[in-house]
């Protein structure tokens, strides 16, 4: 499935209209004076990056004197159907007269420059790591069946009073509408897909329920070693090589998540999401995300609202979360029970 892009840029001016190239992966796709209002559709293979280049030119004295908001506006950024907002790329300020050469973030630009901004591919397959031997099985049919890390299969039976003797929401789930729950602690959303893929591939299963994790957190491995990590930008080990995956240098990974949200690497990532509904679909699984986090979960519902669980609607402020690496309270994870029982029911 190929990458859809969508950006209107707006000109500003009142007499010369601004000079404008706009250049998507390395194709120009415009070059001339912004005289109107233009809508830009383009293609890009799903497995690549994304280089966005839009660069200004033309700004004269005179234009600063006569007509000083002379310039243009990215008055749309659409990535797959989810909505990007533009402040998230950057504009170099250059050949500007009186004005040394600077950054600035925004939509409305008038200086002359160029507005830059690239987001990473980061594939959603990956290799299973943790409790390989649980997926490795064929011939099973279940009516629900979980994936996921964490709070899908969390223990409360180290904890103290009250949490002793609780339990997450997938098993409480299932003790009233039946299920087997394949999830295990510690693995990334690369390992989460590549499970479901495998169960489905040599088994039945009528819903898929699957919690996803963090777009920062992810699977990476070393293409020289072929060792595999689980690692996100706040992880203390140096890990200076390039990942078999992406092909990209940990390094420039961990720069793009300092200063970028996450919210372009989602919208880059969705014809993975839609081909993984596809292929459930095909082999009779009806599959729902289910997200804990508010930035990923609305644009995924803006693209495949008819996959999307009800939010998990956890406190972040709670003593529990933060001692707990960001964990529901088992009180939260009963009451999720009850919304996706309830959710369940509506639907099936």
């Amino acid at each position: 499935m190929d990458a859809h892009i969508k950006l209107q840029l707006t000109p500003v001016y009142t007499k010369q209209a601004p000079s404008i190239t706009l250049n998507i992966n390395g194709n120009t796709i415009f070059n001339e004076h912004l005289n109107d209002k233009i809508d830009f559709k383009h293609v890009v293979q799903s497995d690549h990056s994304l280089r966005l280049k839009i660069k200004r030119s033309g700004r004269t004295k005179s234009i600063i004197n006569s007509d000083p908001g002379n310039g243009f506006i990215i008055s749309k950024l659409d990535i797959n159907g989810v909505k990007i907002n533009p402040d998230v790329g950057s504009y170099q300020c250059t050949n500007n007269d009186y004005l040394e050469t600077h950054t600035i973030h925004g939509k409305h630009f008038t200086l002359n420059g160029e507005y830059f901004l690239e987001i990473p591919y980061y594939t959603l397959r990956g290799q299973i790591t943790k409790n390989k031997d649980r997926v490795n099985i064929t011939g099973q049919h279940h009516k629900y069946c979980f994936f996921g890390a964490s709070m899908t299969d969390w223990d409360f039976t180290q904890g103290t009073p009250p949490i002793h003797d609780k339990e997450n929401y997938a098993d409480l789930f299932m003790q009233k509408m039946g299920g087997i729950n394949l999830a295990s602690s510690g693995q990334t959303n690369q390992e989460i897909f590549e499970t479901v893929y495998k169960y489905l591939k040599n088994n039945k299963v009528d819903v898929c329920l699957v919690q996803l994790i963090g777009t920062v957190g992810r699977q990476v491995k070393n293409a020289n070693t072929k060792e595999i990590y689980r690692w996100s930008p706040h992880t203390n080990k140096n890990l200076d090589h390039v990942d078999e995956f992406t092909k990209s240098k940990l390094k420039n990974i961990q720069e793009y998540f300092v200063y970028l949200d996450t919210t372009p690497v989602l919208a880059l990532q969705m014809p993975e999401y839609q081909k993984l509904v596809a292929y459930a679909e095909d082999r009779g699984s009806k599959i729902f995300f289910i997200s804990y986090f508010r930035d990923e979960y609305d644009p995924m519902k803006q693209v495949i609202p008819n996959n999307m669980a009800p939010y998990f609607d956890i406190d972040p402020n709670t003593k529990y979360c933060k001692d707990n690496g960001h964990h529901a309270t088992p009180e939260e994870q009963e009451n999720y029970s009850q919304s996706l029982v309830d959710f369940i029911r509506k639907i099936t």
